[in-house]
């Protein structure tokens, strides 16, 4: 595997984690308001954006070849980040 594509795959999983927080403390933030709505709408945008992080990620390290069908993927722990090996 090319050492760009996997430098820049660790590089795109920081920068969702990154994202992925923001979302997070929003849903915090909402949580002791009045809004239900809005808090709802956090929750739900927050689930989104890690499950299309997630998708994204899977599919650029399958197509750069990282997955390999004989292995154990990454995706058998989707809790996992980057921080955590």
């Amino acid at each position: 595997m090319d050492r760009e594509i996997h430098e820049s795959i660790d590089q795109v999983t920081l920068a969702i984690e990154k994202l992925n927080r923001a979302f997070e403390k929003q849903v915090s933030d909402h949580q002791h308001g009045q809004d239900a709505d809005r808090l709802n709408h956090w929750v739900k945008a927050t689930r989104a954006m890690q499950d299309s992080g997630h998708m994204y990620l899977t599919w650029a390290k399958h197509y750069a070849g990282l997955s390999d069908p004989g292995e154990e993927d990454d995706d058998a722990y989707p809790g996992e980040t980057l921080s955590d090996r």
